[in-house]
């Protein structure tokens, strides 16, 4: 396990823990585990439809329609991991269970392409009976595989739930009164940072990085009013939700 540092948009350093070996193995593990019992199921129902006296004349549009329902069943096989880290925020269904996902090297979600160049590049890591895979892990400085190394991204522990989520929106009661409408001249990646750092402080009980943010957004909004570092992101928070749920 080690400590990184990632810079922000504000020129603040976010501090995240990148999982042990056996974390990212036994994810991995559990995956295929997944997709094996998956293969299995599918192949067993499939061939249940397929006809036994293969090979007549009359069977073959019968069979060429089988072999594409098979790709079609088999697809999730193929797209696995880049579906489930997409619509799990970086996360396959192992990731989940040990605890790791996939982040940007900003700190951020990252992007579509980033996800897309993790997938393409899978298969390298399966070289030399996964020793390349290994070897990068184990030997980089971030603990990235080639398909991080290429996307721009990392692999950490979500120690808390608070962590950096795949969105800065959420619900507010009709009741909320916002305080800061200069809020929206800030980004959704401005805003990750800030929860980002919300989830930091709370996991490292470290008040410093908070009211150096703090400090920064209100030269940049030239925010006037003064209140407590946390409590000030927090509000950011909400503000931001309330302006944006309104537009």
């Amino acid at each position: 396990m080690e400590k990184i540092k990632i810079p922000t948009s504000f020129n603040i350093e976010l501090d995240f823990e990148t999982p042990e070996f056996h974390k990212r193995f036994f994810a991995w593990l559990l995956d295929l585990v997944i997709l094996i019992a998956y293969y299995l199921i599918i192949m067993e129902l499939l061939n249940r439809f397929t006809p036994s006296n293969k090979g007549t004349d009359n069977d073959l549009p019968f069979l060429y329609n089988m072999t594409a329902i098979q790709l079609l069943f088999l697809l999730p096989l193929f797209t696995y991991h880049l579906f489930f880290e997409l619509v799990m925020n970086g996360q396959s269904i192992g990731k989940k269970v040990m605890g790791i996902k996939v982040i940007g090297e900003d700190g951020g979600r990252p992007a579509l392409h980033q996800y897309l160049i993790r997938w393409l590049t899978r298969p390298f890591d399966f070289f030399l009976f996964g020793l390349i895979g290994l070897l990068t892990v184990v030997l980089s400085k971030k603990n990235q595989r080639l398909g991080d190394m290429a996307a721009g991204t990392l692999v950490i522990k979500t120690k808390i739930e608070a962590d950096i989520d795949d969105t800065v929106f959420f619900e507010l009661n009709d009741a909320y009164v916002p305080r800061f409408p200069e809020v929206m001249r800030l980004s959704d990646r401005d805003m990750n940072t800030i929860k980002g750092v919300l989830s930091n402080t709370q996991r490292y009980s470290n008040l410093d990085i908070a009211q150096r943010l703090s400090e920064k957004i209100r030269t940049v909004l030239n925010i006037k009013e003064y209140v407590e570092p946390v409590e000030f992101l927090e509000i950011l928070l909400k503000d931001y939700n309330y302006y944006s749920n309104k537009n």
